[in-house]
């Protein structure tokens, strides 16, 4: 039965045109029949070109544009199997006709999530299932939603449609714990900047009330007045020492005044310099607590997300956004309350005293301005987007440092030294060219505006000279306005070389912002379940997933374990052994179907619950720099040591560990420094063991041990599995003959299941696969081990 929701799907229910139309009505198929429309952009020679893609409830059609195109048209009842297969540049959608996998129509890589979801509606229409194609059909998580641009992952963040506005309200959002901090900033800012504008006013009066000599006495006018005739027969100028010994005392008020003003300079630099390391401490406590706020906000955001995010990017790329992008919130706020805020204050304050002062030479000063926001707004459309460049060419960095330092043991061993320092040194010439592109612009844009602020102050030279020179203006009022001319181009410069910093922060802070929005895709459930009393039932119903939606790598799985029951998984590489682990640990969802543990659907439960009772020991052992103790402890914290003794020995690990100089308290390096493979793998299964889960899963447990411990960690977990739900695999069948049943997995499904003994007499693929390790080890042969009853 086909369900279609109204008004439908813009992705798989497209507009016929009218030759499309034409040629259904010859096939006998009426339009109204077809609930699914999708047009491909390759022929069937693999040439552009549109071919539609038609499903009526009976049949599926394959029909080209071009009217010399091969039609195919299938039944229903014809197709056994519909896949998506992925080539290079494209995929095709096939179907098995007869026992033959049959071509029915082929795309580009740009229409491939289209034929995804198409196949996924087909594979129900051919098994008689209900289908339903409505606009949630439209809905793709690899494009943005609002521009439709290409997303590189599933979730992420569209880089066109993030806002540097949005990006500094959040920034500010996060001071909001501190608000009364960053008034008090405010503040200080401002009482700052008002005390800044004081000493011109004093300098002013100290010039026209002190240094400049008083005007002549009001009884020799008439010489200013006489002819020029009487003016040269003036006698000469007396020398400049007969005029000092001639000269009368200075004036005593002069000098208490001279006194007072440099007394209220050296006050007003002491009370700004207290201001200015009081506005210090303050911005230093709210940029360190908001960048410490920020680290562990994301941190805890990575906590959450699933192993798929972190396939998608290296440790180093992480590190470095943990670490060195959150770091930026400090300087944020240095920079805003001690450069940004001042300086735009201190512009607009500057500007208002100059009309004050005498408007005429405030139009003179003001003239350049225009022209410095006009190079600042150029000069960050020009930069701002390469700051993306060498935020990605620092992250490549240490992306690659840490690719090389995470396996200097492989590079030595291969003696590849040359090969990674010439691949490190392409990653940092992409960071020496990606700064240099900045840094080269900035470079031409601040002289040029130096040039622009220096000739603003000679316009009011110029224009100020000549009115002190007629008299229009005293020297001090001139002084002063030079002074705030100054006041005025300092902190505009200031602000133009902020755009330098805000560019790089609002990058950082972006690619910060990236993470908190990525959306959790192993999500908890609204109203999650509790295992109280977990008995480790597990039922895969239908289970399909695939790490690329386009390839799945389990297809259908379905089977149940009982309550302690032994299971062993094997099968070929790639045949999907450890996909069923990642899933029932549930480090990914499925695609398709559902797991149950008890009943329960794996989604619906408490994650701390599933992961409570769900144990794992990896094939690759990690252990943390510490102790062996807190290695051991690492799940559980509160074990006793009676407790932790019992596990090490369970896992044949506590003889070794007693050998150690300090016992348990053996410091050991990153990924278990100092131990062998084996000696690891067995802390690892004693850690799995202490935290006594209800579901034990085992994935190559034993794969790094010898034959000696191997047999006695199969002693010991026989032991410890006991009444346990366990999950077991292996490679070496040997270690599975225990095991209640075993699946194997072949090509994404469950192909043989059955006793060790039952599988052999099947004679299938386990009975293969036996005989090929039999004859490559020392092991019984396949006819002696079919004994072993």
């Amino acid at each position: 039965m086909i369900v279609t929701d109204q008004p439908g799907s813009q992705r798989l229910q497209k507009d016929l045109p009218p030759t499309i139309t034409e040629r259904l009505a010859g096939l006998g198929v009426h339009p109204g029949e077809v609930w699914l429309r999708l047009d491909a952009d390759l022929n069937h020679h693999g040439e552009y070109g549109r071919v539609w893609l038609l499903a009526t409830p009976t049949h599926l059609i394959s029909l080209p544009e071009d009217s010399d195109g091969q039609i195919r048209h299938f039944a229903r009842e014809e197709l056994n199997e519909l896949r998506t297969r992925q080539g290079v540049g494209g995929g095709f959608l096939e179907a098995i006709v007869e026992g033959v996998y049959v071509d029915i129509v082929s795309y580009s890589n740009a229409r491939s999530d289209d034929f995804s979801t198409a196949v996924s509606k087909l594979q129900k229409w051919r098994s008689g299932e209900d289908v339903q194609v409505g606009p949630k059909d439209d809905e793709d998580p690899r494009r943005c939603p609002t521009c439709g641009t290409a997303l590189q992952f599933k979730g992420d963040v569209c880089q066109r449609c993030v806002q540097s506005r949005a990006v500094l309200v959040r920034t500010f959002r996060l001071m909001k714990p501190y608000k009364w901090l960053a008034a008090a900033m405010l503040a200080l800012v401002l009482a700052n900047n008002g005390l800044a504008l004081v000493p011109t006013y004093l300098t002013r009066a100290l010039v026209d009330r002190v240094l400049m000599p008083a005007p002549p006495s009001a009884e020799a006018p008439a010489d200013a007045d006489a002819p020029a005739e009487a003016i040269e027969l003036l006698p000469e100028a007396p020398p400049a020492s007969a005029l000092q010994a001639e000269s009368p005392g200075v004036d005593p008020a002069k000098i208490r005044l001279l006194g007072k003003l440099v007394g209220a300079l050296l006050g007003l630099l002491v009370l700004r310099a207290g201001l200015q390391g009081v506005l210090g401490r303050i911005a230093s406590r709210v940029g360190t607590q908001v960048a410490f706020d920020m680290k562990n906000r994301v941190f805890a955001k990575l906590s959450e997300l699933s192993v798929d995010y972190f396939d998608r990017y290296s440790t180093g790329q992480l590190i470095n956004r943990v670490a060195s992008d959150t770091e930026q919130m400090k300087g944020f706020v240095q920079q805003f309350t001690g450069g940004l805020i001042s300086e735009t204050v201190m512009v607009i304050a500057v500007t208002v005293v100059m009309m004050l002062v005498d408007w005429r030479l405030a139009l003179f000063a003001l003239l350049p301005a225009p022209f410095v926001v006009l190079g600042s707004i150029f000069f960050w459309r020009r930069v701002y987007p390469r700051y993306f460049r060498v935020w990605d060419a620092n992250s490549k960095l240490h992306g690659a440092l840490n690719s090389i330092l995470s396996g200097i043991k492989v590079v030595k061993s291969f003696g590849q030294e040359n090969r990674e320092r010439k691949r490190f040194a392409q990653s940092t010439g992409y960071v020496r060219d990606s700064f240099r592109s900045v840094e080269y612009t900035t470079a031409m844009f601040n002289p040029t505006m130096g040039l622009i602020f220096q000739m603003g102050g000679l316009l009011v030279w110029f224009a100020g000279g000549r009115w002190v020179l007629q008299g229009e203006l005293t020297p001090g009022v001139l002084l002063q306005f030079l002074g705030l001319t100054g006041m005025f181009y300092m902190p505009l410069g200031h602000l133009t070389q902020l755009t330098n910093w805000l560019t790089s922060f609002l990058t950082a802070a972006q690619r910060t912002f990236e993470i908190l929005d990525t959306p959790v895709q192993i999500a908890q459930a609204d109203k999650p379940v509790a295992l109280k009393k977990p008995r480790g039932h597990i039922v895969f119903e239908n289970v399909t997933f695939g790490y690329d939606h386009r390839e799945p790598v389990l297809k259908g799985v379905s089977f149940e374990i009982a309550p302690g029951e032994r299971i062993g998984v094997v099968g070929k590489s790639g045949s999907g052994k450890t996909t069923i682990i990642n899933l029932l640990s549930r480090f990914y969802d499925v695609d398709q179907g559902r797991i149950l543990i008890d009943g329960h659907d794996i989604r619906q439960i408490d994650k701390g619950d599933l992961h409570r009772q769900v144990g794992v020991v990896l094939q690759e052992p990690f252990l943390f720099r510490g102790t062996i103790y807190e290695n051991l402890t690492y799940g559980r914290a509160d074990a006793d040591p009676e407790m932790l003794t019992a596990a090490a020995k369970a896992a044949h690990c506590h003889e070794f560990i007693m050998r150690q100089p300090l016992g348990y308290d053996t410091y050991i390096g990153d990924r278990g420094a100092g131990l062998s493979g084996g000696e690891k793998q067995r802390i690892s299964i004693s850690r799995a063991l202490l935290y006594d889960p209800a579901v034990l899963i085992l994935d190559e447990a034993t794969s790094s041990v010898d034959t000696e411990s191997e047999k006695l960690i199969q002693e010991a977990l026989l032991r410890a599995t006991a009444g346990r739900t366990t999950i077991a695999v292996a490679h070496r069948l040997s270690t599975l003959k225990n095991s209640d049943r075993i699946f194997v997995v072949d090509s994404g499904q469950i192909a043989e299941s059955g006793s060790h003994e039952e599988l052999l007499a099947l004679g299938g693929i386990y009975y293969t696969l036996v005989k090929i390790q039999t004859e490559l080890s020392s092991e019984p042969g396949v006819d002696a081990l079919a004994a072993q009853k």
